[in-house]
């Protein structure tokens, strides 16, 4: 037989062979397709062994490998038990490949975020999570087998930003930790704790630094700061006021919409449990916060600037029920929120400017710029410093969870009634005249 002759063979309405001898025979299927097949005599039992198909096989190489066939079968092996198991043998180790790919770092990180997604509220933990692994686990643990990561790898990862970045640190050490206890939940690796702080210090890591709290303006400057806001145009300044007078946190205010304030009788504005702070939504209660004068005038200068409208006080409890489906602070999009950066751009280009009459910034009693977050410590050092009695008030109004898991089970009261008074009194302080004369500029901060 030669390459005519194979390349000659016409289907037939059934299947037939030509042989080449030697055993090694080329099957003619009624499909056209061509088969390698090689005859052999294995414990006394005739068998025919599949080469290949023709012409992904030439002649040559299905002569070779019907030799190669014929001496395995002489010398007492199965040829075809011996490719079978090779090809078991090859599935295997693709798949311990692929379970290893599967199993590294990065992979089972990602398993875990989207685990836990469902009990965060939104996107943003989840990005958090994924950027701050990115930038500073995967370069070093991303590639790994979750199984091989010991406390010399973790090192590894996190040494570089354990003293420069002391709070950033701590997240992507907590973060590995959860990552690596998911993985052994699983039994993708041993029980132990390959991130624990503890242990590392024994391996040259040192002890990181204190975290320091958010820099807060002291609440003696925070009627002059109002005052500044005032003298500045724009939503960013008005969300940030807004704030200061609430209370809130500035992701609570920024997403605020206009079907949250209740305007009537005592005007209130509803946070829902979703949109709080809190480990998972179904854990956290809607927050009802007392709307002082000076945050409902606030909230009119908001929807006017919003609206390019002239509104009045008298009108403005009617356009909140008009404008229902929309935020009360859009940025550019209309139907997305103010960035939590706006916020802070304003404090920031605040503590920038000077002037003869203010050149001092705004900074906290260690000299650091004051930002956003900040201003809810200003908020609790006023009551502790000019009416305690109202601490637990004011714990309320700052949606701090009750520290005492049992206690918290049964004071489920929010304290509205006794809040009314406090925030009334807490936006008249932001509102009264500052002890420095502010005008209007583009620049300075009052002292």
């Amino acid at each position: 037989m030669d390459v005519k002759t194979i390349d000659a063979a016409k289907p037939r309405a059934s299947a037939y062979r030509l042989s080449d001898g030697g055993g090694l025979l080329l099957e003619v299927k009624s499909s056209g397709a061509k088969i390698w097949l090689c005859r052999l005599t294995i414990a006394r039992k005739r068998r025919d062994m599949g080469l290949g198909g023709y012409p992904a096989v030439s002649l040559r190489d299905a002569r070779a490998k019907a030799r190669a066939a014929r001496e395995l079968a002489q010398a007492g092996t199965d040829p075809i038990a011996e490719r079978e198991a090779a090809e078991r043998r090859a599935a295997a180790e693709r798949e311990a490949a692929s379970t290893a790919q599967a199993r590294t770092f990065k992979a089972v990180a990602d398993l875990y975020i989207a685990a836990q997604v469902p009990g965060w509220k939104g996107t943003r933990t989840a990005k958090t999570w994924r950027n701050s692994l990115a930038g500073h686990a995967h370069p070093r643990l991303g590639k790994k087998p979750v199984d091989e990561i010991d406390r010399a790898a973790v090192l590894d990862a996190i040494g570089p930003v354990w003293a420069s970045r002391p709070a950033t640190a701590r997240k992507v050490l907590r973060r590995i930790g959860s990552v690596l206890r998911y993985a052994a939940a699983h039994g993708w690796r041993l029980n132990d704790n390959p991130a624990d702080p503890r242990m590392l210090r024994h391996l040259g890591l040192p002890a990181l630094p204190g975290g320091r709290k958010y820099p807060s303006l002291p609440w003696a400057k925070v009627p002059a700061f109002v005052a500044a806001l005032h003298a500045r145009e724009g939503l960013g300044s008005l969300a940030l006021e807004f704030t200061i007078l609430t209370g809130v946190r500035s992701g609570e205010s920024r997403g605020a919409w206009w079907s949250e304030v209740m305007l009537d009788g005592v005007p209130t504005w509803t946070i829902p449990g979703e949109r709080m702070k809190g480990k998972k939504a179904s854990d956290v209660q809607p927050h009802r916060v007392p709307l002082s004068p000076a945050a409902i005038s606030a909230l009119l200068r908001a929807y006017n600037l919003a609206n390019g409208a002239s509104a009045t006080l008298a009108d403005l409890p009617r356009l909140a029920q008009l404008a229902g489906a929309s935020l009360i602070f859009p940025s550019a999009k209309r139907t997305k929120p103010l960035s939590d950066m706006a916020l802070s751009e304003v404090v920031r280009r605040m503590n920038a400017e000077r002037s003869e009459e203010a050149p001092a910034p705004w900074r906290d009693a260690d000299g650091r710029a004051a930002v956003p977050h900040g201003f809810r410590s200003s908020f609790r050092t006023w009551v502790d410093d000019t009416r305690p009695a109202d601490a637990e008030a004011a714990e309320r109004a700052l949606a701090h969870e009750e520290p005492n898991k049992v206690s918290g089970a049964y004071r489920r009261s929010d304290l509205f009634d006794r809040r009314i008074p406090l925030m009334a009194d807490w936006g008249a302080y932001c509102t009264s005249a500052p002890t420095a004369t502010v005008t209007r500029i583009t620049g300075a901060a009052p002292n």
